[in-house]
């Protein structure tokens, strides 16, 4: 018997909440009662339908004076959030409770459930429980269970508050409280994060305790207490903060007393970027450490330990449509003790950057220029400027682009005077000339026509007449490695201290295979060089002029072996003496995202010979293997090494990682174990080893299955 709107909304009980886009309530039942003037009785099966949420009983009884409703039987309430089951229930609605006499309740969007000895639900939104248990497991399998006096679920702030915790794993008890708070969502929470435990070869018995701090919607804090047995405390802490115009991050660490050293070691971490309006932006990033052996000492990485410089600027920049303005203040800290005063790098203090590109019709302007001050304690110091403008005259049709171009390098240095009758001013200027030029041909391939070929042969032409700048400083030019991107660049350094003279052209040609299904390139490859026209007469200081013709060879492969292969292959062969220079070789499979079998080769004559092998895969249903090694051919000895286990169940999860690594630029190594272990659904998601892969995996993020 299907009775709608029976009650006007004004007779209906406040516990039900209808708003105003919910006046209908609808009441299914298979008897009713109205012969009593102070009470309606609902039998054979009552339900109560409104808005998304609903109560269903055995049998209920309405009192039209207090609009108060008893619920009798076998009790459940269901709403998008909770469900709740029990025997008997009140609704008081002058509070706006529902109370049940006992049963349990689940979170269905949140993967939680549990029983109590009394249950209510308050303004729909928050449930509170007397005597009571807690669990993310499934029912035929409660491998962790949350046991309290009393338990407060706010579904909307999406955490719980217990009191009187006691929890059991597997039916031990590892935990107990008076109180304590804990998420049952995704969203921010104050409280104890995952624990770190492990022991290092150079900290000993290694134990960190993160505490997050939700301190408002745009801030936060994570305080770490880290107890090393042989190092003392250290307290780490990460302030992250957001408002409408700036947004940062401050880290900062501090150990008291190295108890090894009898010191005092600290690092500090700022990078703020803050958006100043009108096309203005600023941004920060300061760092400092106490000292050159503090991440060899205390980190827990080979990228850590092998960083040389801190980087600090501060940099204000304005972007316009066609143009960009910079000003940058610029220095660093140099933390290898290997590296003396001449090769430390300068400061720019200050830095003034401007950039344009101006496009009508089939001419384009574009404009570099810098102006710079180098500052150094020891050395040649002083004032650059730099001014690159260029004009060209693109031509782009359907299948190929021809662009000349014409332009001017304009270079002056004051510099100051560090000796009597030292030169202190400098000046060269020289012209440019280039034309890039390109062609891509197709066509259909296969039976059915699924693959498209492409061949796209690309020639570059630079002239640059000579000029000898033997004395002029050298502050910040380099020669970058040679590579695809190099051999079509203009300029053979990065930097401006020395303009290469040129009169060479670079030419090469690159295939694809794309799949026209789904768009996927299946294979591509590139092979390149240089010819050079002239004798290569400019040079960096200590290096010899070029007298070959021709560069080496530059080769590139990549295939995508249907979805779950990947090779990829690079490679630089000198023609003169028939021998490689460089390369390097990677392969992966990659069936599915949590399962990997990596392999990696990288070869520079003379300088690296080092190998890779990584594993990714699952042992049955709960157990996975992470394991990754590399090693040096060059010098007999592994660089890193991890090996991992990691049990997963469906509401926990236990990892037990060892790692052996360089920690030292003297070639010493470290070794470390540690052990997580996580209750899902109540402690926080800590590190994946995916994580730790795409850190200590060479291309394990890049090399990935995305088309």
């Amino acid at each position: 018997m299907c009775l709608p709107d029976v009650f006007s909304p004004e007779t209906l009980p406040k516990a039900l909440n209808i708003s105003s886009e919910e006046q209908r309530l609808t009441i299914t039942t298979g008897q009713i009662d109205l012969s009593n003037e102070n009470q309606i009785e609902l039998f054979d099966q009552v339900t109560f339908e409104y808005g998304n949420r609903s109560i269903s009983a055995d049998r209920a009884t309405f009192f039209p004076k207090t609009q108060d409703v008893e619920v009798r039987g076998t009790v459940s309430y269901e709403d998008p959030e909770v469900m709740v089951y029990g025997n008997d229930a009140e609704i008081n609605a002058q509070e706006d409770i529902i109370s049940f006499n006992g049963g349990g309740f689940t979170l269905p969007n949140h993967a939680a459930r549990g029983s109590a000895d009394t249950i209510t639900i308050e303004n729909n939104n928050e449930i509170l429980l007397d005597t009571v248990n807690f669990t993310t497991c499934p029912e035929a399998r409660a491998d962790w269970e949350l046991l309290a006096r009393e338990l407060d679920i706010d579904i909307d702030e999406g955490y719980g508050t217990a009191r009187g915790v006691r929890l059991h794993f597997k039916g031990v008890p590892i935990f107990a409280a008076p109180y304590m708070t804990f998420p049952i969502n995704d969203r921010r929470k104050s409280g104890l994060l995952t624990p770190d435990v492990s022991n290092r070869d150079r900290t000993g018995v290694d134990i960190s305790m993160p505490y997050y701090l939700n301190l408002a919607p745009n801030y936060d804090i994570t305080l770490t207490p880290r107890y090393m047995r042989e190092r003392g405390t250290q307290v780490t802490s990460e302030f992250r903060y957001l408002s409408a115009s700036t947004e940062g991050t401050f880290d900062f660490e501090y150990l008291p007393e190295d108890t090894k050293l009898d010191l005092s070691r600290s690092y500090l971490n700022i990078n703020q970027e803050t958006n100043l309006g009108l096309g203005w932006r600023m941004i920060t990033n300061i760092q400092h450490v106490s000292d050159v052996n503090y991440f060899e000492d205390l980190g827990d990485s080979l990228s850590a330990a092998s960083q040389t410089h801190l980087n600090r600027y501060v940099d204000f920049s304005y972007r316009a449509q066609n143009w960009s303005l910079a000003a940058k203040m610029q220095n660093y800290q140099t933390i290898d003790p290997f590296i003396d005063d001449q090769n430390e790098p300068y400061k720019r203090v200050p830095q003034f950057l401007f950039s344009g590109r101006w496009d009508k019709n089939n001419v384009r302007f574009t404009s570099e220029n810098e102006l710079v001050n180098f500052d150094r304690h020891v050395g040649t110091t002083g004032w650059r400027m730099d001014l690159a403008e260029e004009i060209s005259f693109p031509i782009i049709r359907p299948g190929m682009f021809l662009t000349p171009a014409l332009g001017l390098r304009q270079t002056n240095y004051w510099l100051n005077e560090n000796t009597p009758n030292m030169e202190t001013k400098f000046s060269r200027t020289l012209p440019i000339a280039s034309v890039d030029a390109g062609l891509t041909f197709d066509r259909l391939i296969g039976e059915t026509k699924r693959w498209t070929q492409t061949i796209e042969p690309r020639m570059l032409y630079v002239h640059v007449p000579f000029e000898d700048q033997t004395g002029l400083p050298m502050f910040d030019t380099i020669e970058p490695t040679f590579n695809l991107v190099q051999l079509f660049r203009k300029y053979r350094y990065i930097g401006p201290d020395r303009i290469a003279d040129a009169d060479r052209l670079s030419y090469g040609v690159t295939t694809r295979l794309i799949d026209n299904n789904t768009g996927q390139e299946m294979l591509s490859g590139t092979l390149g060089r240089t010819h050079h026209f002239s004798p290569q007469k400019t040079t960096l200081p200590g290096q010899p002029p070029g007298s070959a013709n021709d560069s080496d060879y530059i080769a590139e492969v990549a295939f995508n072996l249907r979805s779950s292969w990947r090779l990829g292959l690079e490679n630089q062969w000198d023609s003169q003496t028939k021998k490689t220079v460089r390369s390097e070789t990677r392969i992966q499979y990659r069936p599915e995202p949590d399962r990997l079998i990596g392999l990696a080769y990288r070869y520079q004559d003379g300088l690296l010979k080092q190998g890779d092998i990584s594993l990714v895969w699952p042992i049955g249903q709960a157990w996975r293997v992470i394991a990754q090694t590399s090693y040096s051919l060059l010098d007999r000895k592994p660089l890193q090494r991890h090996l991992g286990w990691e049990y997963a169940s469906c509401c926990w999860r236990l990892r037990f990682m060892a790692k052996n690594y360089i920690s030292r630029r003297t070639g010493e190594s470290d070794s470390s174990f540690s052990i997580q272990f996580q209750l899902r659904g109540f402690t926080d998601e800590s590190e994946s080893p995916e994580e730790l892969l795409d850190r200590g995996i060479l291309g394990y993020q890049q090399f990935d299955n995305t088309p």
